[in-house]
């Protein structure tokens, strides 16, 4: 930025603030653009001759390099992103004003005389027209910016802030609905559960959020999970729409264990195509699915032996390899938690308990009791124990904000095999398949700093830390907030950045003159393509 005309200190003031820079900049970024400005005229002045300052010249420019190739597209990739982070910003603010001024008007609806129905479909009626959009979405939009407003307080004003998006205020909005209408919570628990929801959001992607809010929620909801699960089954369905130019849409409501085996045997079948078939997996995958479908057979007995067949992975806190045994009222049963369904989704005790009974294969995992960290796991497969571990600490793709399962990832070396990289559990991380691609073919770098934890560094320099989630219960003194990404200035960034990209072209040379062989990135253990081909197809890990 150019702060010749303006007060730097009064402009970076404003920003402090709380106004938005057009570019996205924070204000200590701007101190360390206004600092070099500085810098660059006291030199700017001390290169002039007494002559030139005695006649009023012109302050002339230092000499300088030409723009390199790398500093033009180093310059143009920050300049993205911090644009993208400014319009976010101006977007969040601009929600949060439409959120506010619903919220009034529908709260005016309500405290006038007459019926509220009517005078909220007036009020509607009249946008909706005047818009150009439909009565139904209006009210849609206002009940929906009353209740994150007056119930959601904390979320709304961290959304119009801009510290999470608006995408983290809808599910944190979704989630908690159960909890809302819970009569037993109490205000302040509620609270607590808003502030904790809105701390995770700030860290974590909208993917990522989904699955921790509804552990989080459903710890303090008074309801059990296996009463609210019954009361949703019933509403199962099957909807059909029409999407246009001969296609439909086939949305099936049906419970998430029974969807996630469907998705899962589809993707299965998909995996075995043919390699001169033309079909997309996507196309392969939609026709297999449809072909079960038209041509499978009906049982006659629709609760007879399940088709699911799990793999079932008993998470143990290593506390409770203290106790003997324990009691219906002794205080370790406090320490109990919900079924996850590859690990990310709650599923009730009796679907659980239904899985664990059909299932031929158990397998304990150990956590540590102060990082929750999965440390061992027996099996009566060992050739799989070092995947299943790493599908265990892992839980989902390792890079920055993914949230696609472990189970469907890539277990991939950190340092490649070809380089010497050794299949060690500090060296494996899963990546689902398009991340793979960006860690080994673009800027992106990352390394590992042992106990699961991954650095990743951007093409412009930012540094993310990003740390295994708990596979158990941890105890409370333990900070459970994922570390921040390291602060560099800008100077610092472009020196990292350059680091990373003079490594990308020296990798990309050594391929081009020695193109090193296909690694099986698999650990050793593993059977191969073969057992994998001539195994009976699972739908876990469902840990429990």
């Amino acid at each position: 930025m150019d702060f010749s005309g303006i007060d730097g200190e009064h402009y970076i003031a404003v920003i402090r603030a709380g106004a938005i820079d057009p570019y996205g900049k924070t204000a200590d970024e701007l101190q360390d653009e206004l600092d070099a400005f500085d810098a660059e005229l006291d030199e700017r002045l001390l290169a002039m001759t007494p002559e030139q300052v005695e006649a009023g010249a012109q302050i002339p420019p230092l000499p300088a390099e030409p723009e390199s190739a790398f500093d033009e597209r180093f310059r143009q990739d920050d300049a993205l992103v911090g644009r993208m982070r400014a319009l976010e910003l101006q977007t969040a603010r601009i929600e949060g004003e439409r959120r506010v001024l619903l919220a009034a008007h529908m709260q005016r609806a309500i405290d006038l005389p007459g019926d509220t129905e009517t005078n909220r479909k007036e009020l509607a009626s009249m946008v909706a027209v005047d818009l150009g959009v439909s009565r139904r979405s209006i009210l849609g939009r206002m009940a929906r910016a009353h209740a994150i407003v007056t119930q959601l307080p904390t979320a709304h004003e961290a959304a119009a802030a801009g510290r999470i998006t608006t995408g983290h205020l809808w599910i944190i909005e979704r989630e908690t609905q159960p909890l809302r209408l819970d009569q037993e919570v109490s205000r302040s628990e509620r609270a607590r559960v808003e502030s904790e929801l809105v701390e995770v959001a700030e860290r974590c992607s909208t993917s990522q959020l989904g699955s921790k809010a509804k552990q989080i929620v459903n710890d303090v909801l008074t309801e059990p999970l296996q009463i609210r699960h019954e009361t949703a089954r019933q509403k199962r369905r099957i909807d059909l729409f029409d999407a246009g130019d001969g296609m439909g849409d086939l949305l099936l409501h049906l419970p998430i264990l029974e969807a996630t085996a469907i998705m899962d045997r589809a993707t299965q079948a998909a995996k075995k195509k043919p390699k001169d078939d033309p079909r997309t997996f996507e196309q392969y995958r939609t026709d297999a699915l449809t072909e079960l479908l038209l041509a499978g057979v009906v049982p006659e007995d629709l609760h007879g032996i399940s088709p699911i067949k799990a793999h079932v992975a008993i998470t143990i806190p290593a506390t409770t390899l203290l106790e003997d045994e324990y009691q219906d009222d002794d205080p370790l049963r406090a320490v109990q938690f919900p079924a996850l369904l590859d690990g990310n989704t709650l599923v009730d005790a009796d679907t659980a308990r239904r899985l664990a009974g059909d299932s031929a294969l158990w397998e304990r995992l150990f956590t540590d009791p102060v990082t929750g960290v999965a440390v061992t796991v027996d099996t009566y497969r060992p050739s799989t124990a070092q995947r299943r571990l790493l599908q265990a600490r892992d839980v989902r793709c390792r890079m920055p904000g993914c949230g696609l399962p472990a189970r469907t990832a890539d277990v991939d070396h950190t340092r490649d095999a070809a380089k010497g990289g050794p299949t060690s559990l500090d060296n494996l991380a899963n990546l689902c398949c398009g991340d793979h691609g960006i860690k080994h073919d673009t800027r992106w770098q990352v390394e590992q700093l042992g106990h699961g934890v991954l650095r990743w560094t951007s093409p412009i320099g930012h540094v993310i830390d990003d740390v295994p989630e708990p596979a158990g219960p941890i105890f409370t003194d333990m900070p459970r907030s994922r570390p921040k990404p390291v602060p560099l200035t800008r100077s610092e960034r472009r020196k990292r950045q350059r680091e990373l990209f003079q490594r990308l072209e020296d990798a990309h040379a050594a391929r081009l003159a020695d193109p090193p062989p296909e690694p099986e990135d698999i650990p050793p253990a593993w059977g191969g393509a073969e057992a994998l081909a001539s195994a009976e197809p699972t739908y876990g890990p469902t840990p429990f």
